[in-house]
This record gives structure tokens, C-alpha cells and sequence, in this order.
């Protein structure tokens, strides 16, 4: 075992592929290595999932053509642990063959894991400023101007997504540092228990793209994602399954296409 945990000791630890000493190890890396311990955590969620999805898939035998695929991805890119490549390959009965691909290099083995700094900064700022009794949010959801200056500071377009058919107001935003000085916005909502919601983003910076990944710390959820050129986490003290399922919705509404901006002035009279 090395003195750094490498991502094949990282799958064959979450595969349980390790002897109890190597497993052990690895146990005490993981407790000093937060952003390899929140990707033991995703690779060990994404198992799960897709065996939870493909439930009595994974024992039937491969195809030809899937088994030649899967052998494929193996010369082009990163070996999959065992049991995850089978997993892979079952999606891609179901999903395509470019799926396959995707799970196979997007999800599982990217080139770097999102880093869970920025996730960290935006449950912080969830943490700090839904405390807030007078001062939650720096301007107000009815001030017209809110987007459009969040906009031009943290230089992408901002949208602000509605959740309230989901029984959520928005109360309104802020800006706020992310890292070394960099602009990110804060959205806050509230439901009628007085629960609260904040969207943190900023600026996305080189961090690879990603599907949805989920952080907790001290009670506190996020699931957080990059899409170009924005990067973007959803926080607050909910259920995992209550925070995806708003998470969905943000995402919905980002992905719709935006409604035309009314011009800043009047037209002027011909």
C-alpha cells in the first residue's frame, strides 16, 4: 500500500477487494483525505444505484457484441473494477452504447473528481446566512434588478429558478467570495415551516463536468453539478431524497431556454 491512496487501491476498496489489513489502511488514508473520501462515498453511491436499477441483470450473461464493447473501453480508457464494469455493461443493455461510454468515463473515473472545496464554501455560506433573522439575503426576490447584477458580477448569466409550486419563496440573494476573490451568487428560499433553501454558484473554473454528487457535513445536504459555465450546489437540512428531488426542478429550469429579456430602456417614440 502506498503512502497515497491511488484510484485502483480507492475502487478496490469500495469493491472489497482489499485484505483486511490493506482495507484497514486505506480506513485510516480516507479519515485525513477529505476530497478522496467523498469520492469513495460517490463511487460507492453510484454502485448502488445502478445494482438497485438493474436488479437480476447483473448475474445474466453478456452479449457478444457488449462483451467486444466492454473490452473496448478497457484498451481506450481506465479498467473498471469488476463488478462496476459488469454494472456498466447492464446499463448499456438498457441505455446504449453511449451511455456505456459515459458511465464508464464520466461518472465513474473522470479525469479529476469535482473539488469538494466548493461545495464546502456553499454549505458554509448555507450554514452562516440562513440564521439570519433581519438580514438573510442582501437584496430582495421582488427588486428587479437582483439577476441582472448578479449577473454582471459573477460574469455568466445568472437565472433564478422558482420553486414555488414546490411550496418554496424565494426570498432573494446575495453575493458572495468563492476562491481567491472569485464572485459566486447565493439564492435563498423558504418553505411554510420556515425550512430553508439556498443556491450557491459561481463561475465554473476547471473543474471537470458532472452529473449530480451529494456532500453532507453536520447535518447539512447538497447535491452539487457543473454545467458550463456554471457551477452550481443546492444545501439545505433536508431528506436526500427531498433535496433531489428540488435539485431536479433547479436543474429543469436551468436546462429550459431562457425567456427573452425585456431592454433595460423604453423604446424611444419614432
Amino acid at each position: 500500500m502506498t503512502g497515497r491512496i491511488s484510484e485502483a487501491e480507492l475502487h478496490a476498496f469500495v469493491d472489497g477487494e482489499l485484505t483486511p489489513d490493506e482495507h484497514a489502511d486505506v480506513e485510516v488514508m480516507l479519515a485525513a483525505a477529505t476530497p478522496e473520501l467523498a469520492l469513495a462515498r460517490d463511487f460507492r453511491d453510484l454502485n448502488e444505484a445502478i445494482k438497485a436499477r438493474y436488479a437480476g441483470s447483473l448475474d445474466q450473461p453478456l452479449q457478444p457484441e457488449m462483451a467486444k464493447h466492454l473490452a473496448r473501453l478497457g484498451r481506450n480508457g481506465p479498467a473498471l473494477p469488476r463488478r462496476l464494469a459488469r454494472a456498466v455493461a447492464t446499463a448499456a443493455l438498457v441505455l446504449g452504447v453511449g451511455a456505456a461510454g459515459y458511465l464508464a468515463r464520466g461518472l465513474v473515473d473522470g479525469p479529476h473528481a469535482p473539488d469538494t472545496a466548493f461545495v464546502a464554501r456553499a454549505v458554509a455560506a448555507h450554514v452562516i446566512y440562513v440564521q439570519e433573522v433581519r438580514h438573510p439575503v442582501e437584496v430582495k426576490a421582488e427588486e428587479a434588478h437582483l439577476v441582472r447584477w448578479l449577473t454582471k458580477r459573477v460574469g455568466a448569466d445568472v437565472r433564478a429558478p422558482s420553486l414555488a409550486n414546490l411550496g418554496w419563496r424565494m426570498m432573494g440573494g446575495r453575493l458572495l467570495p468563492d476562491q481567491e476573490g472569485l464572485p459566486a451568487a447565493l439564492f435563498m428560499y423558504e418553505d411554510g415551516s420556515g425550512r430553508r433553501l439556498t443556491l450557491y454558484l459561481r463561475k465554473e473554473t476547471g473543474l471537470n463536468n458532472t452529473s449530480f454528487r451529494f456532500y453532507e457535513r453536520n447535518g447539512c445536504g447538497s447535491f452539487y453539478w457543473i454545467d458550463q459555465p456554471l457551477a452550481y450546489a443546492l444545501s439545505g437540512r433536508l431528506t436526500r431524497d427531498e433535496l433531489q428531488s428540488l435539485a431536479n426542478a433547479v436543474y429543469a429550469q436551468l436546462e429550459a431556454p431562457a425567456a427573452p429579456r425585456a431592454p433595460t430602456d423604453p423604446p424611444k417614440a419614432q
